[in-house]
């Protein structure tokens, strides 16, 4: 028997199809590096903050979910830290733009937990009992006084601190 050009073409394609059945760990590019790292670390403090999950958390099982988020799985990610860690430097930038992020997004975050804390501390006050909500004033001249502003308008007024005059 002859081995003719359509048997070669025949056993490529055959051995293309075998071997794109078994998968092997991939890569994960940087940019989704830097996303998995900081979902890891947000899962991390989900983690720690809660101690019931605590218990039960077996580390690589807590990530599953952000690797199959991005379409890799525990093999892949293990793979690329492989990879990334052969170059420190790389390895470093990455964590150095993980953590610009993450300083970033707490940025962003603490008008949003200043008003949390307030609420909070609104709640705090209201479960007081009424006589003990507010601080008692002995007068409304101990905490300010509205004047007149320029030439005796009434459209502008100027709030003045206590003790302060004219």
């Amino acid at each position: 028997m002859q081995i003719r050009p359509g048997h070669i073409f025949a056993a490529l394609v055959l051995l293309l199809l075998l071997s794109s059945c078994h998968r092997g760990a991939r890569r994960i590019p940087r940019s989704k590096m830097v996303d998995i790292y900081g979902e890891m670390f947000l899962q991390d403090e989900a983690v720690r903050a809660n101690p019931e999950i605590r218990k039960e958390a077996d580390t690589m099982l807590v990530y599953e979910g952000i690797f199959e988020k991005y379409g890799y799985n525990t093999d892949d990610y293990l793979y690329s830290v492989e990879y990334y860690l052969r170059d420190p430097d790389r390895m470093a930038k990455i964590m150095n733009e993980v953590n610009l992020r993450m300083r970033n997004a707490a940025r962003e975050m603490v008008p949003e937990v200043e008003l949390y804390d307030w609420q909070q501390e609104m709640m705090k006050l209201y479960e007081k009992p009424e006589e003990n909500r507010f601080p008692l004033v002995s007068s409304p001249s101990d905490i300010s006084r509205v004047v007149r502003d320029t030439a005796g308008s009434p459209y502008f007024l100027r709030i003045l601190p206590p003790g302060e005059t004219e």
